[in-house]
């Protein structure tokens, strides 16, 4: 699942629940006044910027979502048409000179602006509209981390499995692949590990190329191992998260494996990437983590969603890819 992917499933969340803001109530009270920052400034790819509305979990309806694929993949109609601000005023700042007015997109819900993001580049986002005191946020995009391909080893291990309406499209062939992360020193480093598997399917009748992939991938290293998540979720094994910092090899070049299942179809590959990103997007995405295995009812202590916005809700992250390609075939 991409990133992309990712934030429009937490969207909802975000509007519920803030970090460790503390929210002081009228009495006759009931709604929640704020705006919501949700963008990420990754390398290569022009800036942009989802804006809505802050809400209290008791105007939200509830996600009456059948499973966790119909979940992750259809849009919130609540957030399209309630949260959404079409009509802010959203100005970018880049290293303290260059301003740009980020423009509304109806099609994507979101503001768009002119800029393309660089490594060291310190980004300012500025948020204002009508009735809501302003948010501020602020990030450095991080640099590139090398990431090395050791080994590569494929072996027979029989496995289907399915979930909900969607099929697990995968070979009884797991590709057992050896990695070597370089990480700085004097610095504290975060990190995403994406591992994608994928194969080009056909339709029976030859007509269409059907794209098969799979983000889920295991290890058994200990860089991989969260206490905290306890349940599995959408493929994802329990103890297992893909977001990890350079505590146990500050400094130092960290060698270890991942096993990906190869896909049904021609040409299986693995795309790998090593995202480096800001300490704030990883800890919202261990908060999200945490939240999506929790049960949400009157029972159960409330998670709070790490944020960076100031006056506001939300996330200001900055992310920087390494990438390698490991072809599967014979």
């Amino acid at each position: 699942m991409n990133f992309r992917t990712l934030m429009i499933a937490c969207m909802s969340v975000l509007i519920i629940w803030g970090c460790e803001h503390v929210i002081d109530f009228q009495e006759g009270d009931s709604k929640l006044q704020g705006i919501t920052i949700n963008a990420l400034a990754v390398t290569d790819t022009v800036f942009t910027a989802s804006i809505s509305r802050a809400y209290l979990f008791t105007e939200v309806p509830a996600l009456n979502y059948m499973d966790y694929w119909e979940y992750e993949t259809r849009p919130d109609p609540f957030y399209e048409k309630e949260a959404v601000m079409s009509e802010a005023e959203v100005e970018l700042t880049v290293n303290g000179q260059e301003k740009y007015t980020m423009r509304y997109t109806p099609l994507h819900f979101n503001y768009t602006s002119d800029y393309i993001p660089k490594s060291g580049d310190h980004i300012a986002l500025r948020v204002k509209a009508d009735g809501l005191e302003p948010a501020f946020a602020e990030t450095v995009v991080p640099g590139i981390q090398q990431l090395e391909v050791l080994n590569c080893e494929k072996y027979y291990e029989k496995g289907h499995t399915s979930s909900g309406s969607l099929s697990d499209m995968s070979q009884d062939t797991v590709a057992r692949i050896t990695l070597r992360i370089t990480d700085p020193g004097n610095e504290s480093n975060y990190y995403r590990l994406k591992v994608r598997s994928i194969a080009y399917d056909k339709r029976a009748d030859d007509s269409e190329e059907i794209l098969q992939y799979s983000d889920i991938y295991s290890s058994s290293d200990v860089i991989f191992m969260n206490e905290q998540l306890t349940k599995s979720y959408g493929g994802w094994a329990a103890y297992f998260s893909n977001v990890f910092d350079d505590h146990l090899f500050n400094g130092k070049k960290y060698t270890f494996s991942i096993e990906t299942r190869l896909r049904l179809g021609e040409h299986p590959h693995a795309v790998i990437e090593l995202q480096s990103i800001t300490r704030d997007l990883y800890y919202y995405l261990k908060s999200i983590m945490l939240y999506r295995i929790t049960d949400q009812d009157a029972y159960t202590e409330a998670i709070q969603i790490h944020c960076n916005i100031n006056n506001g809700w939300g996330i200001l992250g900055g992310m920087e890819t390494e990438k390698q390609i490991i072809r599967l075939g014979q």
